[in-house]
């Protein structure tokens, strides 16, 4: 008896898990043919629309017959200005998508910073963020404040408020989230221009290390000679990775305006610092640190290694320079780095 019991509990269990299974399976049925309905009409809506939606971009002119009152309709939109968004550049046309987008899902979006589930908060930053919809700047500062908002949420929020230029964004990230890595600063601050970059630049010593990491590989990385005195400064008054950050930017930069404080550099501890200098020197073709740079050919180094026979290669005379040292050192290191570039693109197609 009590193996029938069980025999009847087992089946019993298998009864019910095939009928959960056979629900799951009609719901998936049922939602990927509803799901499939759903893009059939965006694509159709989107062959109707696509006309209007380029004629209101490009002349700013918004017809009444381009209406976004069903989801459908509301998808094809979106999906038509994201790919304008993606290949217009003039501003006017740009200013036109802004508007139009504002005008047909600036409601949606507002709605959906509010929502519980994170994906459509996401959806929707990242859709505001490639229309440029400043008009919800306030809205997106109200969902930061939010308990429940996520890291990626709050990068993605700051960084939209970075590139409309936000007069608090300074405030933003060295006061109120200082918790963020220098890759995620770094992200935030490359949407910024000139004067709002310039605004961090001005209060760099009181940000947080992370932060001054972003803001001293992003004046390198623009390259600008007129930010040369704020990043030699840094160089001169710091250490440790604050300080190599510092000479990356001066060598990417390539110019400083005195060469003799950085050629001793050459014969740094640091490997680090060996090689940026070696790289500074090629940048600038520095005359004064031709023997460094021969010498550097035989560093410990692979990296330091390669950065001079980078830089050494920079110069008129580069070539017999290597040639020289592949006949003469006795170092094996030097002589196959100097053939290396010396050979450089030779074999390439």
């Amino acid at each position: 008896m009590i193996i029938n019991d069980d025999i009847k509990f087992l089946l019993t269990v298998f009864e019910w898990l095939v009928a959960i299974l056979m629900f799951l399976l009609i719901y998936l049925v049922a939602r990927k043919a509803s799901e499939n309905r759903l893009r059939e009409k965006v694509e159709e809506y989107k062959g109707q629309m696509n006309d209007k939606v380029l004629h209101s971009v490009l002349t700013g002119e918004f017809l009444r017959s381009l209406q976004a009152d069903t989801k459908a309709k509301k998808l094809a939109i979106e999906e038509l200005l994201s790919r304008y968004s993606d290949i217009l550049e003039g501003t006017e046309e740009k200013k036109n998508l802004n508007l139009l987008a504002e005008s047909m899902l600036g409601g949606d979006y507002r709605r959906a910073l509010s929502s519980y589930r994170w994906s459509t908060r996401m959806n929707a930053l990242f859709h505001i963020e490639a229309f440029q919809m400043e008009s919800l700047k306030e809205d997106i500062q109200v969902m930061l404040k939010r308990n429940r908002v996520t890291k990626k949420e709050k990068i993605k929020g700051l960084s939209f408020l970075a590139q409309i230029q936000h007069k608090e964004i300074y405030k933003f990230v060295t006061e109120d989230y200082k918790d963020l890595s220098y890759l995620e600063y770094r992200n935030i601050l490359s949407r910024l221009d000139e004067k709002g970059l310039e605004h961090f630049m001005l209060g760099y010593h009181s940000c947080q290390l992370q932060l001054k990491f972003a803001i001293i590989d992003l004046v390198g990385w623009k390259k600008n000679l007129a930010y040369l005195n704020f990043v030699e400064s840094i160089f001169s008054n710091s250490n440790g990775e604050e300080r190599v950050r510092a000479l990356k930017a001066l060598a990417s930069i390539g110019h400083t305006r005195n060469e003799d404080n950085f050629i001793p550099l050459m014969s740094s501890p640091n490997w680090e610092e060996r090689m940026l200098a070696a790289r500074l020197a090629g940048e600038m073709k520095c005359d004064k640190a031709i023997q460094e740079l021969v010498r550097l050919l035989q560093d410990p180094s692979w990296w330091v290694r390669s950065q001079a026979g980078q830089s050494i290669t920079r110069f008129p005379e580069g070539k017999k320079i290597l040639h020289q040292v592949i006949e003469s050192s006795s170092d094996p290191f030097a002589k196959d780095m100097a053939w290396e570039w010396m050979n450089k693109g030779v074999y390439q197609s």
